[in-house]
């Protein structure tokens, strides 16, 4: 992989970083990491958004900029005799892109490799082949053979499981290839507004935030503006791509 710059680095460590709504420790730590040398202060608020201010003039209209920290996921629901892990997804899944992905499992012993797996096709009947396979029709096999293997190893209900991804800079470089791209731009958007706002002279108080919870319905947004109370505010976020084949500019005007 070429050599990674300042911005490619920080975009890496943000995409990397594993958190499901309501477990977005990594992420946070990851931006914190960034943003405080560019605010005048950092604090949380109940939930565990981030909120980094930087004052132009004191008093000013307060300004928001706010990504979210979250990714979809999944969490470990049942470990069965055989060591299987059951799960239910943790925000939106569309099923047919579930399949297949190889997973970490978030265990407090360490991080556990599994794949998602299915009854396979071939003893399925006709019409069950056309549709669909169901979450509930899902497991991931990381591959234990006994409940007590997967113990061993740490994995418990409760658990967070992100999808495995490894950074890519693709071969035109402006393109670049990751998991949690929603909505870790946004973190990243919320960072370079501190970043370009250095040594500016500016009337406004300004607040870039990493909201928790988005991706289970705006959680963290809600509470973090509350304690804010900003004069206006910037959700960053992420859209549809409407340059690739199949959409209509009806469907989505934005461009890759």
């Amino acid at each position: 992989m070429a050599k990674l710059d300042e911005t490619l680095t920080m975009l890496k460590e943000l995409t990397d970083a594993k958190g499901i709504p309501g477990n977005e420790r990594e992420p946070r730590e990851v931006m914190k990491k960034y943003i405080e040398p560019l605010a005048d202060e950092v604090t949380t608020d109940g939930l565990g958004s981030l909120i980094a201010k930087k004052v132009g003039k004191e008093g000013g209209p307060k300004v928001l900029v706010a990504g979210h920290l979250d990714e979809v996921g999944f969490m470990i629901t049942q470990i069965d005799d055989k060591g299987f892990l059951r799960f239910q997804t943790v925000g939106g899944w569309w099923s047919q892109v579930m399949l297949a992905q190889r997973v970490t499992i978030v265990t407090s012993k360490g991080d556990v490799t599994g794949v998602i797996g299915s009854k396979p096709p071939h003893i399925l009947p006709p019409e069950a082949r056309k549709k669909p396979v169901e979450i509930k029709d899902m497991f991931i096999d990381i591959g234990a053979s006994s409940r007590e293997e997967v113990e061993e190893w740490g994995v418990r209900p409760g658990d967070m499981v992100v999808p495995y991804f490894e950074f890519t800079v693709m071969n035109n470089e402006k393109m670049l290839l990751a998991k949690a791209w929603d909505n870790r731009i946004g973190c990243a958007i919320a960072i370079d507004v501190l970043k370009q706002l250095k040594g500016e002279k500016h009337d406004n108080e300004v607040y870039s935030v990493g909201n928790v919870q988005e991706e289970v319905g705006l959680r963290g947004a809600k509470t973090s503006a509350n304690k804010i109370n900003p004069d206006i505010g910037f959700a960053v976020d992420v859209g549809i791509a409407g340059d690739t084949p199949g959409i209509t500019e009806k469907e989505a005007m934005s461009k890759m």
